[in-house]
């Protein structure tokens, strides 16, 4: 996954005063874009250290180069391929810095980005994070906590007649189709259309079968099989074979089939492959794919006798945000119906969602890969998006699942390539696989096959069908036999939920000796006055933001007390009608304060009041408390008030009291609803969907500010007013800027202003502002990421590239100047490759194992430097006009015949390939 999203405690540097202060500005500018890279000024690819540091080879090296106009490039070189995951890695460094999601180079192992600071950020400072691991340090990675400090939440209470995971009466049959492979924007090569089909047999009397279609994450995706290796060249190439991670679902496909659906799972390998450098992390890229295949399946649905207006997609990982990008594009008017999606522990780093279409989330608690689990914002972001969205949208979290084991090609003991447990902390800690608490791949395969077949039938019903297993969604304290002993959570919003936020029509009532607040749904390690999450470390937040990512939020209710029965209330502007309702309190549980009993007052127009237990008793308890490991998500508290009837007007609730039953505690509410106990039919109906576009402009010729304007398009005209929340960064020396565009109904289009700096000296070829959307009222967003173009006018030195001699010894080295016109006005990344030549070429043998592992793509000393991919490069800093590079040849003592190395070089706009021989030893 990257990072482009918000950091985990487990992903910030050590609890230390210094390193707490230096992450505040750069994470602020790296996560409000969403990971977006802020203000990145063009650079030949390749670039590398000018001025590395020099740490031990077992962390990588570091690099900062100077790009003038108050902008480095920062590059970390990892001393081996960086694996293939669904996060993406993120920089942090010292306050004062701006800077942008990196971007992984085509060795795999370089990590790059732009920032903007007054000074050169110092090596020593920055610090490289993937999925919670600090990828540039020598100390132990593994999540070391103390085994858990509280049991697990309350088991569910009551056991469902109907078990969604016990398999149908169909027989079934599998197939797979291959068709032409599809060009996607952004991708050099085309991605594979390849379906695994698990469906009913033909003479199973099913009647019209809903299709479901799965897509799989980001995983590694060529391996050996005898050697069970893997290898990061594609298209997989010699012995290497595909992973065949849309297999991975066969076991859900099965049971699904079984009971009468068609299940189609895709394959996007080819993505998988090429995404490193999109800045959605390829989440548009498979959405494409999505849509290529349901295109097909109209061709092919009678075939099949797939009913296409009951259409069900199910996405794991990036997989999640891109069948959620596909249900946002895909309009009602397709001649397929989206009606529901089921969402496996997906990114979100756009903070998107699919309004009015029914969504359940999956969230494993022990997920070691997208660790913040920030598909979370899925459910979350759906509440204030419209006023009439009546969908479902439901989290569910799975205590003691990882990310992977969803997919049993990601299985290690049950995948045909290597396979890992993506949860590294130690096997006796709080997650480790020698607890109890900790699921087993049976046992969470187990879960996923009941969570996701409950969705789809709840999604594909008939309207007026009983819906036996929404409780698994809806908040209820229940449990179904197929999952064993697993405890699973869920919380929902939608689903014909009457609402009351924080903050938003409700006040806060004079408290009864408890404390009682709003604040912002935001969080920081260090104290921030009216934060939620102020001075809380080491927890995960999936509720909140970090303060720093400029993203919308939420007001939450905050309330402690230290002694039983003391009480605080909200105040309602909006009478709640509970008759034939409950009432559900999306409750978060301060670990700090440990687990809590608390009770619920209702107060009537007439003052009549009720305090009622929860359903389930007064307990909540704090989620597993670990460093680390411990989420503050909102589990439910629901009352039924039916046992209030006569002695409350139940059409009438104006008030709502917690009292506190425990000597202490501390919690924060979501939202409290009124529940109906079926959930409304799904409307065909899809929110109108914001695209940015790219603006590109001449620099011009006059200095200081100018403002361009970058354009947006929404997939159809507004009826109604919407609105969404921009940020642009780099507008003046990487500040930021965030404002609000206000749209009319009727509206289908637009632009924003974004400035640039103009002047008269020669800057880079062009320099890219990037600017963000985030959605606030009545549309969502679809290509979130917009960008500012501006080509520099003024002209560009050429650069001559010489041979420092055109024949050298062994013991010395192949030299090559670069030298540019005149002196150039900004630093200059000179990158260089390289190349088969005339000649016999040298070999990884002609030169140092470690000079060559610091320059090579490729493992390994056989082969030609061309063959192992030899990259060097050189810096050219602003006032100076040239720069060598050079090839140290080793003196092995052998008598050889002459050889040859050719270079390619790539400097600002020349580009010229030379050749320098090497003498033959006698």
């Amino acid at each position: 996954m990257t990072r482009q999203l918000r950091p985990t405690a487990a992903q910030r540097p050590p609890r230390t005063p210094q390193a707490s202060r230096a992450t505040r500005l750069l994470l602020a500018v790296i996560l409000a874009l969403g990971g977006l890279l802020v203000t990145l000024t063009a650079h030949p690819a390749g670039a590398a250290p000018s001025n590395p540091a020099s740490p031990a080879a077992d962390r990588g090296s570091w690099a900062v180069r100077d790009l003038g106009a108050g902008r480095w490039a920062v590059s970390w070189q990892a001393p081996e391929r960086l694996p293939v995951s669904s996060d993406r890695p993120t920089i942090v460094g010292p306050a004062g810095l701006a800077v942008g999601t990196p971007t992984v180079a085509a060795d795999r192992r370089t990590v790059r980005a732009v920032v903007t600071s007054p000074s050169a950020p110092a090596p020593g400072d920055l610090d490289v994070l993937l999925s919670g691991r600090t990828l540039d340090s020598t100390a132990s990675n593994a999540r070391r906590q103390a085994p858990a400090a509280a049991a697990d939440p309350t088991p569910a209470v009551r056991e469902l007649a109907t078990d969604p995971g016990v398999p149908g009466p169909y027989a079934v049959v599998t197939s797979d189709y291959t068709r032409t492979p599809v060009k996607v924007a952004g991708m050099a090569e085309p991605i594979e259309m390849v379906g695994h089909v698990v469906e009913p047999v033909a003479a199973a009397a099913t009647g019209p079968r809903p299709l479901v279609l799965f897509l799989h994450g980001r995983h590694e995706y060529c391996y050996q099989v005898s050697k069970g290796v893997t290898s990061f060249d594609w298209p997989c190439r010699g012995t290497m074979a595909e992973i065949p991670s849309h297999l991975g679902y066969d076991y859900a496909q099965r049971l699904l089939a079984s009971q009468g659906f068609t299940t189609v799972s895709v394959r996007v390998n080819g993505i998988n492959a090429q995404d490193d450098a999109l800045d959605d992390g390829g989440a548009g890229a498979r959405a494409t794919i999505v849509t290529k295949h349901l295109n097909y399946w109209t061709a092919i649905a009678g075939q099949h006798q797939v009913d296409l207006d009951r259409v069900v997609l199910v996405g794991h990982s990036r997989g999640g945000e891109g069948v959620d990008r596909a249900s946002i594009r895909i309009p009602a008017t397709a001649a397929y119906r989206i009606v529901g999606q089921v969402l496996i522990d997906p990114t979100d780093f756009a903070t998107q969602t699919a309004p009015y279409l029914p969504t359940v989330t999956l969230l494993p608690y022990c997920d070691g890969d997208v660790s913040d689990l920030q598909g979370q914002r899925f459910t979350d972001a759906s509440r204030d998006l419209t006023s009439n969205d009546q969908s479902l949208k439901s989290s569910v979290l799975v205590m003691g699942a990882n990310h992977n084991y969803f997919n049993t090609e990601w299985t290690p003991g049950l995948a045909a390539a290597p396979a890992n447990d993506d949860w590294y902390g130690e096997a006796d800690g709080a997650c480790g696989t020698a607890t109890s608490a900790r699921l087993t791949p049976a046992e969470q395969q187990a879960v996923g096959k009941a969570y996701i077949a409950g969705a789809v039938q709840q999604f594909t019903a008939a309207p007026e069908a009983d819906q036996p297993f929404l409780p698994l969604f809806d908040g209820s304290a229940v449990r179904v036999g197929s999952t064993g002993d697993a405890v699973v959570l869920s919380h929902a919003l939608g689903g014909g939920r009457e609402l009351r936020r924080p903050a938003d029509g409700t006040a806060l009532t004079l408290p009864d000796g408890a404390q009682s607040e709003f604040c912002t749904g935001s969080t920081s390690d260090d104290f921030r006055p009216g934060l939620c999450g102020s001075e809380l470390a080491g927890v995960v937040t999936p509720h909140w933001p970090w303060r720093e990512e400029l993203v919308p939020t939420r007001s939450f209710w905050q309330l402690s007390w230290d002694a039983a029965g003391q009480s605080a209330g909200l105040q309602l502007a909006r009478p709640l009608d509970l008759r034939s309702r409950s009432l559900d309190l999306r409750t978060i549980v301060d670990p700090q304060a440990g687990d809590v009993a608390l009770q619920v007052r209702l107060t009537d127009g007439a003052g009549a009041s009720a305090t009622l237990t929860p359903v389930g008793g007064a307990t909540v308890r704090a989620l597993l408390t670990a460093e680390d490991l411990t989420k503050l998500w909102a589990q439910d508290v629901r009352v039924d008030p039916s046992s209030a009837v006569g002695s409350l007007d139940l059409a009438h609730i104006v008030r709502v009291d917690i009292v506190g039953q425990s000597t202490a505690g501390r919690v924060w509410v979501a939202d409290a609803a009124a529940v109906p106990e079926r959930a409304p039919a799904a409307v065909a109906f899809r929110a109108p969907a914001l695209s940015l576009g790219t603006a590109r402009v001449q620099e011009g010729k006059r200095s200081g500010t100018t403002v361009a304007q970058v354009p947006f398009q929404l997939s159809k005209p507004l009826t109604v007013p919407g609105q969404f929340r921009v940020l642009t960064s780099g507008e003046d020396e990487g500040s930021l800027r965030t404002f609000t565009v206000d749209l009319a109904a009727g509206q289908s289009s637009g632009t924003i202003p974004v400035g640039y700096q103009a002047d008269t000296v020669d800057d880079r070829s062009e320099a890219t502002t990037y600017v963000a959307a985030w959605a606030t009222s009545n549309i969502t967003t679809d290509a979130y990421i917009g960008r500012l173009v501006v080509l520099d006018d003024d002209p560009t030195p050429k650069a001559t590239v010489t041979r420092v001699h055109r024949t050298v010894k062994e013991g010395s080295s192949a030299q090559w100047k670069i030298t540019f016109a005149k002196a150039v006005d900004y630093g200059v990344d000179v990158s260089s490759r390289v190349v088969a030549g005339p000649g016999r070429d040298l070999t990884g043998a002609d030169v140092s194992a470690t000079w060559l592992s610091q320059h090579a793509s490729k493992r390994g000393s056989t082969g030609t430097l061309a063959k192992l991919g030899v990259q060097i490069y050189a810096y050219v800093p602003a006032g100076s006009r040239s720069t060598t590079l050079s090839i140290p040849i080793r003196k092995d003592g052998k008598k050889e015949k002459g050889e040859a190395v050719t270079l390619r070089v790539h400097a600002l706009t020349t580009t010229k390939t030379t050749t320098v021989k090497i003498a033959a030893s006698r």
